[in-house]
């Protein structure tokens, strides 16, 4: 069994020394011709500074190529596909995160998602790509692993975002959350609008 970084639960490891502490995040960019960049999970050994992203499942289907990488849905013996997850070695609590992405296909669905995530808490920050909609993409935020699909909003009208790239960002402050996409952002989510101290 291999323990990914953040979710890793030593009560139900081999051993207590099967976890790996957290890493905290740091200013970084994520070069991926570069070898540090990225590892399948089976080979990372819990050093941050060694594989900046590691797959999530295995197989894989992520791999680095020409200096990006890939993530592939590839299709099963029984008509699913199955995707690729990765994730970040670092944890994050609060700070920008920046991609350059070009989303995976036209089919029916969520085809691809950019995601801070606390799986232990459920909460999450993401952007989501439906394939039938290559105009758009969508923001999201969720808590308490309640997907409330009301809070969705659509991004301004992009280039096709399977054929082109787009640089979406997520700024994650305590006070509020703002998404962006090739610069210019597009949506403000205020800590003031939604905390309800009753509920915490």
């Amino acid at each position: 069994m291999y323990c990914a970084p953040f979710n890793c639960e030593a009560e139900n490891s081999l051993s207590p020394q099967s976890c790996w502490n957290t890493a905290h995040c740091v200013d970084d960019v994520a070069d991926f011709s570069h070898a540090e960049s990225f590892a399948q999970i089976a080979s990372y050994k819990g050093n941050p500074r060694a594989a900046k992203y590691v797959s999530k499942f295995e197989p894989s289907n992520a791999r680095q190529a020409n200096g990006q990488l890939e993530l592939q849905l590839v299709k099963q013996a029984d008509g699913k596909g199955f995707g690729a997850v990765v994730i970040g070695t670092r944890a994050i609590q609060y700070g920008t995160v920046t991609a350059d992405i070009r989303s995976g296909s036209t089919s029916g669905g969520v085809v691809s998602s950019f995601i801070i995530r606390n799986d232990k808490a459920g909460d999450e920050i993401d952007f989501e790509w439906v394939g039938q909609d290559p105009a758009t993409v969508q923001s999201n935020y969720y808590w308490r692993n309640q997907l409330d699909y009301t809070k969705m909003v659509r991004s301004p009208a992009l280039t096709d975002t399977t054929k082109n790239y787009h640089r979406y960002q997520i700024q994650w402050t305590p006070e509020e959350i703002v998404w962006a996409v090739d610069n210019k952002p597009f949506r403000v989510v205020r800590r003031s609008e939604t905390w309800d101290p009753a509920a915490k």
